[in-house]
């Protein structure tokens, strides 16, 4: 099985309060949070930062619990990639189960995710300037 990558788009890593884990990192790394967002259908509250090129997803859920400590995990690395549709059929055609593509968060782009076949470290792939982004009217 092929794949061809380009970059590493970007990391995943869930917490049980991904607001304090974003936090940490910036404090830690000296790296600005650039952009929060609830997400659409989920709920889940995103922070996004970069370190150097690769970009850092801090994900959990848009109600903070209480809690005794934060606990945080690597969550999926997300490889950027040329053709989604190619991708797909090189690893179901290598016997591994992948989603279908479908719209990003960003718009104009397509992702998937694998679970299976990974030593534990869930993949995804995303194709940027894959499908039209809709103007919005003025």
């Amino acid at each position: 099985m092929a794949i061809e990558a380009q970059y590493i788009d970007h990391i995943v890593i869930s917490s049980n309060d991904s607001a304090a884990t974003a936090k940490l990192f910036a404090d830690n790394f000296d790296i600005e949070i650039k952009r929060t967002m609830t997400r659409p259908g989920t709920g889940a509250h995103m922070e996004f930062a970069k370190l150097q090129e690769v970009i850092l997803e801090f994900a959990g859920p848009g109600e903070v619990k209480p809690y005794d400590e934060v606990k945080a995990k690597l969550s999926g690395v997300v490889l950027a990639v040329p053709d989604i549709h190619a991708t797909v059929a090189s690893i179901r055609e290598a016997g591994f189960s992948i989603g279908d593509p479908h719209p990003a968060v960003q718009p104009g782009a397509l992702f998937t995710g694998m679970r299976g076949g990974t030593n534990g470290v869930p993949f995804g792939f995303i194709q940027y300037n894959a499908i039209p982004i809709e103007e919005k009217p003025a």
